[in-house]
């Protein structure tokens, strides 16, 4: 598995974003609220804290806005498992997200991932590795609707998957849909943090008592760990190597927890002035099974 991230030289908190999610406020939206400074030394020392990440620039053709670009997870789902790399493009429900779409498909095509479209609509919108969490080698997925995705997203993510991975002879993934219930965890990989292929922590209030009892059994109640705080950055991490890198922590008591479930040392970077627009570590990086990656220019 590779790790890309795109350079947040189009980043930006825009009029067009305004409620957008619960973080996006009316002051997020006043002119000079995003610290430029700020935004590339705190990309850059993300980028420096993974043992190593692929980094792209965009460049935008003139007057189209790509703020959100730099939450690169949400641009798509690499699918494990398959005997050559598949990508299965994004379906995004915001129009400035969607005039992405260019720019991701030719990063894509030069990396050599052969990319798939998802057949969304405005009723069934699909935001990528934002949506979904693998488990036991690629072969269980969970899947978050509520406040981009759709109980259809994965109806059709469903067939689409079936379809794909047949055509290869490769057994389907088994899906499980867990319904996010706050807002402020509009996607899962803000409400679930997978440390092992096997094992998770989650928020407890992204979810229904109804929704951690089906995520226990999909994945055994001794696999997953409910963490309650009002921290709701603070899962939005990544595992790397022996380390997992998260965001600077509001409560101090949050790391000596997360290292004792994991097992890993927490390290804490710097990501406020994305926090504004509602990503965090885990939105700014992208996970794709296995390709080499040549020089790209997008």
């Amino acid at each position: 598995m590779i790790r890309l991230c795109i350079k947040p030289t189009t980043f930006d908190i825009l009029q067009i974003q305004r409620q957008q999610n619960p973080y996006i406020t009316d002051d997020s939206i006043q002119p000079k609220n995003v610290n430029k400074k700020k935004v590339h030394a705190q990309h850059d020392a993300l980028e420096k804290a993974f043992h190593k990440v692929y980094s792209f620039t965009v460049y935008p053709v003139q007057g189209e806005p790509l703020p959100d670009i730099v939450f690169v997870a949400n641009s798509g789902l690499s699918l494990p498992r398959l005997p050559e790399p598949v990508f299965l493009l994004p379906y995004m429900k915001y129009k400035q997200r969607k005039e992405e779409l260019h720019y991701l498909k030719h990063l894509y095509t030069q990396l050599g991932l052969r990319t798939i479209p998802f057949p969304g609509s405005a009723n069934a919108p699909f935001e990528g590795q934002g949506e979904i969490k693998w488990f036991h080698g690629g072969t269980k997925l969970l899947c978050g609707p509520g406040f981009r995705s759709t109980r259809k997203t994965f109806e059709i993510l469903d067939k689409v998957l079936k379809k794909i991975y047949k055509s290869y002879g490769v057994e389907p993934p088994e899906l499980c849909v867990v319904p996010l219930q706050s807002a402020e965890y509009y996607h899962l990989d803000i409400a679930m943090l997978d440390y092992t292929d096997t094992s998770c922590i989650i928020h407890k209030n992204a979810f229904s008592k109804t929704t951690i009892h089906t995520i226990q059994k999909f994945l055994g109640p001794q696999n997953v760990h409910i963490l309650d705080t009002s921290d709701s950055f603070s899962l939005n991490a990544v595992c790397d190597g022996s380390n997992l890198i998260t965001h600077k922590l509001s409560d101090p008591s949050l790391k000596k927890k997360l290292e004792t479930i994991t097992g890993l040392s927490v390290k804490q970077v710097d990501t406020s002035e994305f926090e504004k627009s509602g990503g965090s570590v885990r939105c700014m990086v992208l996970d794709i099974y296995p390709i080499e990656v040549p020089s790209v220019k997008i």
